[in-house]
């Protein structure tokens, strides 16, 4: 370096220093040059000075085209600490190792000389040389005006022939941004889409305008593979992979996001929080593609049913959030539900089959019900929980009593186990009368839960919980076995022979050996079968109208007698109830409420009990709370009721006693 350090001494006033490139360095400047560069560089080992790796590798790129002795095709300007204004130029020279450097001088703005037209012309004949390093990279020359000069092989591959650089850009809008650009001789760096000979492509692009030749030089990266792997991760990050829907991220970024505007503008948004009823039945009975499957159905009809300012997320598994911004009322929110509740109504085509599943629904809404995100979500899921205990397709607006509800739910839950083990459970008997001599024929078993410390709970608290916990198994058998065992101990003590019916859950229902476990207990107890009856809803047997056939089947042939419960708010077909072995229809307490003060209830009451009768199928009326319908039960020639009227459900002593005073003529 002893003969450039001389070099650089002798260009005293001018600040001058030189660039070792390959070692990103100043290894040696004047005194002007450290005068003017102060601040600028930072010291990094004795007599080392770093450049910026920008810069680096901007110079690396015109280094490779020049030989020793020939300079830079452009300058760029520097401003002193003192305002002073320069022009910085660059030659190559050659430093130790037969290495490539920059010899930089630094020129005041006012003494720059006028470059030579000799000059521009040996500048534009390394264009050859230039283009010869770009074998593998997409380089392009245009004039000043954008027009088509020279370019790589690998640009015109990839790009074709064009005349002008406006036919690169896929949008007109970016073409004209970037030739005003141009126009006012700015170097560009920045991702945009150009159009290829392979479609319209995402590329970073790297343009420089130089004054000395007034060409433009355009470097051009496709990204695109890399956009579309950020685009893929994106959508991996922030979208559900089996309904395609936005998931917990995106859900929170809204939900954020409406927060803020509602804050600003004084306005209210609000949400729903949807789980679905018994869906864990159907993944454990039918499999996880099957419950895939109706998931997707399932969303497919949410978004149907939601307004199209509306947003659907899944949060995983069977929990979906709908939310609506900009609301007027909690209204607005009830009316979404009630659509979705309705839409639900109707089968779902899975796997070839004909699937039902309702939801439980709890609405929440900024800012009657929380003053920030996770509190609203958390009384949203507080409501659904409140819907989910009180039955299923149901909707609750958040109070702030559901608060302590849900963790009263959570903490049953969690002794629900220990129940069974323990057998904390109880059966109760509610009296069944035969009209119109209005004696007892029989009984429906209820369970009951009496808990050590919370004492009496009822079932619409606790077998919710049973069901999605799968413990409705175990439950059940416990339920059907003890109805058994009662029955017995009734014939042993004594006592006419009576029929006991026994409520089924649809996960029961779908139990894949519940015709042997119901037959082995039969066995066991020694019940004879006829006094023995199931009931179950219409919902469950339309699940598989198929498999419920034979399932049915199987328990007459053991000689159970099977009940339609609540019927009349299910979904099967007469020609389904034509084909299903059953031998009689509950109507549902719903219908009896009003009747005798509501002519449609009338009409459907007698008309059931008519089609009933017209299939030597026996009806029974739950909910009957009063005489004036037992009187018009009679005159329509119903052949047994239920209701507080006569009793309610009762333990094994007091239904005994009952027993006693309603004996049925033999």
């Amino acid at each position: 370096m002893t003969d450039l350090s001389k070099l650089l001494q002798a260009k005293m006033p001018l600040a001058a220093w030189i660039i070792d490139v390959e070692q990103s360095s100043v290894p040696c400047c004047n005194q002007a040059a450290e005068a003017l560069l102060i601040g600028s560089l930072n010291d990094i080992k004795s007599g080392q000075r770093a450049i910026p790796s920008e810069l680096r590798e901007r110079l690396s790129l015109h280094l490779a085209s020049l030989d020793i002795g020939e300079s830079l095709p452009f300058k760029w300007p520097f401003t002193s600490k003192d305002g002073v204004e320069y022009q910085v130029r660059g030659s190559v020279i050659a430093l130790d190792n037969a290495r490539k450097g920059l010899f930089i001088e630094a020129h005041p703005a006012s003494q720059v000389d006028v470059v030579a037209v000799s000059q521009v012309d040996s500048l534009l004949d390394h264009h050859a040389g230039l283009l010869a390093q770009f074998r593998s990279l997409s380089f392009a020359i245009f004039d000043r005006h954008g027009a088509f000069v020279e370019a790589s092989d690998y640009f015109i591959t990839h790009f074709g022939g064009i005349k002008h650089v406006r036919e690169l850009f896929a949008v007109s809008g970016a073409a004209n941004s970037f030739i005003r650009r141009l126009a006012h001789q700015e170097n560009l760096f920045q991702e945009i889409r150009l159009a290829t000979q392979n479609g319209i492509r995402w590329h970073k692009i790297e343009v420089s305008y130089h004054p000395l030749t007034n060409m433009i030089y355009l470097l051009t990266h496709d990204i695109q593979e890399e956009r579309d792997h950020e685009v893929a991760l994106y959508r991996l990050n922030n979208y559900d992979g089996l309904t395609n829907l936005p998931n917990r991220n995106l859900l929170y970024h809204q939900l954020e996001s409406a927060l803020i505007n509602a804050r600003k503008r004084r306005r209210q948004f609000g949400l729903l929080y949807l789980d679905l009823d018994g869906f864990k039945v159907i993944n454990d009975n039918f499999g996880h593609r099957v419950g895939d499957e109706l998931i997707q159905r399932v969303a497919e009809r949410i978004k149907e049913s939601i307004p199209s300012g509306a947003c659907l997320y899944r949060l995983g598994g069977d929990e979906f959030v709908v939310v609506l911004e900009n609301t007027h009322s909690i209204s607005e929110l009830e009316s979404i539900a009630e659509s979705i509740m309705q839409n639900a109504s109707n089968t779902y085509p899975v796997a070839k089959m004909e699937m039902m599943i309702t939801a439980s629904i709890g609405i929440a809404s900024y800012p009657q019900h929380a003053d920030n995100v996770d509190n609203l979500l958390k009384n949203a899921d507080a409501a659904m929980y409140r819907a989910k205990s009180m039955g299923h397709n149901m909707c609750f607006v958040y109070q702030s009593s559901m608060a302590d509800n849900i963790d009263a739910y959570l903490t049953l839950g969690g002794g629900l186990r220990k129940a069974i083990e323990e057998e904390q459970f109880i059966l109760h008997y509610q009296p069944k009368i035969r009209l119109p001599d209005e004696t007892v024929v029989g009984a429906e078993a209820l369970i009951r839960w009496i808990h050590p410390e919370l004492g009496m709970i009822s079932p619409d608290q606790f077998i919710p919980l049973a069901e999605e916990s799968g413990l409705i198994l175990p439950l059940g058998e416990w339920v059907i076995r003890r109805a058994c065992r009662q029955l017995q101990e009734w014939r042993k003590a004594g006592y006419p022979d009576i029929k006991l019916s026994v409520n089924l859950s649809s996960r029961q229902f779908m139990q894949a050996d519940l015709v042997d476990m119901v037959e082995k207990v039969l066995e066991e107890t020694g019940v004879d079968s006829k006094y023995f009856e199931l009931e179950l809803t219409e919902s469950m047997l339309m699940v598989d109208a198929q498999q419920s056939i034979e399932k049915l089947h199987s328990f007459r042939k053991l000689g159970l007698t099977l009940s339609i419960d609540d019927f009349g708010t299910g979904y099967s077909s007469l020609a389904y109830l034509k084909k299903f072995p059953i031998q009689t229809l509950k109507i549902d307490r719903s219908f009896i409420h009003d009747l005798g003060l509501d002519s449609d209830n009338d009409a459907i009451v007698k008309a059931t009990i008519a089609m009933a009768n017209s299939l030597n199928l026996k009806v029974i009326a739950e909910g009957v709370e009063n005489r004036a319908q037992v009187d018009v039960l009679n005159k329509y020639h119903c052949q047994e009721v239920q209701g507080y009227l006569f009793s309610k459900p009762l333990n094994s002593g007091d239904f005994l006693v009952y027993l006693d005073s309603h004996r049925a003529v033999v």
